[in-house]
């Protein structure tokens, strides 16, 4: 879409595809757009009393978007939005100030009144997607209390063994004097 100067104009807020940057959902057009990025302080109390921090932990982002889908668009568009929330696909936010990458579509609820006609009302919130991956691997001795633990990739199932009548005499002891 250009104006008459020739200059290029865009949507100030589109849903792109994460991995080749299409524009998504067009059908939709949305109405508000919130934004809510947010940090957490760790508080803790010291011995006079006082309060300290030393860390923040960053939560995730958080985008609600309230779209409107036309008459026209409304069954195709809903199914559209709804197939990107099944299958958890990525997508990056483009506001006016800036862009959201790695969001998830969390909830696509919807609205059908009369006054809208045959238009749905779409409030769907995304949340900020952070994969995190397990590292296993070999250890130096020097960093386990047995030689045998410091390989988690070798590690295999573990089979547990009956405790012998000592041990069972010792923690039944134990047990009835905490309990």
């Amino acid at each position: 879409m250009s104006d008459l100067s020739g200059t290029q104009t865009q949507d100030l807020v589109a849903i792109l595809d994460a991995e080749d940057f299409t524009q998504l959902f067009t059908a939709s057009s949305p109405m508000r757009v919130s934004v809510r990025e947010e940090k957490k302080a760790t508080r803790f109390q010291v011995e006079d009393g006082s309060e300290r921090s030393d860390h923040v932990v960053r939560l995730a982002t958080e985008v609600a978007i309230d779209l409107m889908i036309e008459d026209e668009d409304a069954r195709d568009g809903y199914e559209q939005i709804r197939q990107a929330w099944m299958n958890n696909r990525l997508v990056i936010v483009q506001t006016k100030v800036t862009s959201y990458e790695s969001m998830l579509i969390e909830s696509i609820p919807h609205d059908e009144v009369q006054e809208l006609g045959g238009a749905i009302s779409m409030p769907i919130r995304l949340v900020e997607w952070s994969t995190v991956t397990p590292q296993y691997g070999t250890l130096p001795p020097s960093k386990v209390k047995s030689k045998k633990q410091s390989d988690t990739a070798k590690g295999g199932q573990k089979q547990t063994t009956e405790a012998d009548a000592p041990t069972t005499r010792k923690a039944s002891v134990l047990y009835g004097v905490f309990n």
